[in-house]
């Protein structure tokens, strides 16, 4: 079992009935990450993503649309705000930098 510190500003998703993914955020002391992890609520364990986001951001979203979960907006590491999306898929667990958002 992975043991986790507490994140806050993280994006989250359900991905499916017993799991969320969960990518992002910063810890106590204010760090922004870019790893990210899958829990599931039925066996309390966490498992870490395959690869990490492109870049490190907190206050970001997350939305899940069929085998893809986006990553939008958020803070980058010197606390301005950004326009990039990422694209994580759930089969490969690749990520993508898709478009700027306008």
């Amino acid at each position: 079992m992975m043991i986790l510190g507490g994140r806050t500003g993280h994006g989250c998703v359900k991905i499916d009935a017993h799991r969320i993914i969960i990518v992002g955020g910063e810890d106590a002391d204010g760090t922004e990450h870019s790893s990210g992890f899958i829990y599931d609520v039925r066996t309390q364990q966490s498992t870490p993503l395959r690869n990490v986001m492109p870049a490190a951001i907190a206050g970001c979203r997350a939305v899940v649309y069929g085998v893809y979960v986006y990553v939008l907006g958020g803070i980058d590491v010197s606390a301005q705000c950004v326009n990039v999306m990422y694209r994580l898929c759930l089969v490969t667990g690749e990520w993508t930098t898709m478009a700027p958002m306008s």
